[in-house]
């Protein structure tokens, strides 16, 4: 339902380690969204969308260390016509309904 997530240039982001497996497929905004995913056990470690263009979309959650999420603060919230009720809008974030 949710999923943090950092935004990378892509001449800022390296893999270093093993080579992902990617899917592509069309988004509900009718972009193309490609999601990179660990060839071993199947997490989805990162993005990339025509939305974002030379960005790199990092699931916070793969990252060691809390230093870059200790550093951000949200600048957007996506999809925001699914958020439940039970949950507020971070002040100062850009609302958006798609990607």
């Amino acid at each position: 339902m949710f999923s943090t997530n950092i935004l990378v240039p892509e001449d800022d982001f390296q893999i270093v380690e093993g080579v992902p497996k990617t899917i592509t497929k069309v988004a509900d905004s009718g972009k193309t969204i490609t999601s990179y995913f660990c060839s071993e056990c199947g997490t989805t470690l990162f993005r990339g969308t025509e939305s974002f263009p030379g960005m790199k979309i990092i699931k916070a959650g793969v990252l060691d260390g809390l230093v870059a999420l200790q550093e951000a603060s949200p600048a957007v919230e996506l999809f925001v016509t699914r958020r439940p009720d039970w949950v507020v809008p971070f002040t100062g974030a850009g609302q958006k309904e798609v990607m």
